[in-house]
This record gives C-alpha cells, sequence and structure tokens, in this order.
C-alpha cells in the first residue's frame, strides 16, 4: 500500500509525450505483463517491475500513478495483443467466426487466469487513471464483439455483444473462483450462440 501511495500523483499521460518517453512506457507496460505471465498479481510488487524494466522506483512513478493503473495498462496491452494476433480474413459463415471468436477469448483466460483475476481486482480501484484505462478496455472489447454480431444489425448487436460479455465473465467468475469446469463455460457461451444461430448465418 505504502508503494501505491508514492505514486498518487503520477500517471503522465500518453498524448503528447515524446517518442522516447513513450518507448519508456511500452518498457514499464511489457515488464508488468511479463511478470504477469509468471506470477499472480498479489505476488508482484511495482519495485519488481521497475527492477525488470530497467528504471527507478520514481520513473516509474511518473508514469504510472498506481499498481492498479499499471495494471490496467498491462491487461489493455494483453488484450491488443491477443486481438493482433487474430486472422484478419473472417470465415464465410458469422456464426462459426464468431464461435471461433468467443472460444478463442475463453480459451485466453483459462490458459492465463491471472489476466481475468487482475481485470476483477482492478474494478474495485479508486485510482482514476486505473479506471479510465478499464474503461477504454471494457470499450474495445464492446466494439469488437459488437462487430462480429454486426449480421443482426445494430441495435441487436450491440444488446447481443452486451449479454454475451455478462455471459463470459458470469462463467469465468465460476470457473476461476467457484471450480466450475472450463467445459461449462465454453457450453453456456456455445448455448447463447445456438439461440441468435438462425439469425447469424
Amino acid at each position: 500500500m505504502a508503494e501505491q501511495a508514492q505514486g498518487t500523483a503520477g500517471g503522465l499521460s500518453v498524448e503528447g509525450l515524446p517518442a522516447w518517453q513513450l518507448a519508456r512506457r511500452e518498457r514499464i507496460v511489457a515488464a508488468g505483463l511479463s511478470l504477469l505471465e509468471k506470477h499472480d498479481y498479489d505476488r508482484i510488487q511495482i519495485r519488481d517491475v521497475a527492477q525488470e524494466a530497467g528504471v527507478a522506483l520514481g520513473t516509474l512513478y511518473r508514469y504510472f500513478s498506481s499498481k492498479e493503473h499499471l495494471y490496467a495498462a498491462v491487461l489493455l496491452e494483453w488484450s491488443a495483443l491477443g486481438r493482433a494476433g487474430e486472422r484478419t480474413t473472417k470465415k464465410k459463415n458469422p456464426e462459426q467466426h464468431l464461435r471461433s471468436r468467443i472460444r478463442g477469448v475463453i480459451t485466453a483466460f483459462e490458459r492465463q487466469p491471472q489476466f481475468y483475476k487482475v481485470h476483477v481486482v482492478l474494478q474495485s480501484s479508486t485510482d482514476p487513471n486505473a479506471k479510465a484505462l478499464l474503461t477504454d478496455f471494457a470499450d474495445a472489447a464492446q466494439a469488437s464483439l459488437v462487430q462480429d454480431f454486426a449480421v443482426l444489425g445494430p441495435g441487436r448487436a450491440a444488446d447481443s455483444a452486451t449479454m454475451m460479455w455478462a455471459i463470459i465473465h458470469s462463467m469465468l467468475t465460476q470457473a476461476i473462483y467457484h471450480g466450475v469446469g472450463m467445459s461449462e463455460v465454453y457450453r453456456i457461451a456455445d448455448g447463447f450462440i445456438d439461440l441468435l444461430a438462425a439469425d447469424l448465418r
């Protein structure tokens, strides 16, 4: 907690940063991501990230106001890397494309549940910088899924995307925190798509 308190006034805006500062910020985020791939969030100290990135702790706090702010940026980066790794060409059948996309999202969290746990922890953050990045994360995820439901028309696509995310989050919580099998997450997600299958074809 003391480490977070030091940085409450920090957090440089990305807009307008010179290239060398952007590169340093990206290095810090990459270090945080690397550590989270190996350890749970609660085992990572902010000084560990600074050391991994090769920067002083005070320097890290110039870019991120708290550990929560940093890991909201890490979550965004992880999500962006996942989207960049997706195939750019969609399958001819929108239903099959959607099933593949949703399975990909669930599989990503199944393989690295610590990223889902960070997302849950950050929901209760009081850091406005972390909250802003979490909003960006949610907006990007929603917009991506709305595109996948686009064949349903704008209104239904937005509603279906919201319901799909609610199902994924609810079922992942059951699987990661309460021992429900991951097969149930896939089954319920597929079941929701089954309800819309006729309109997705």
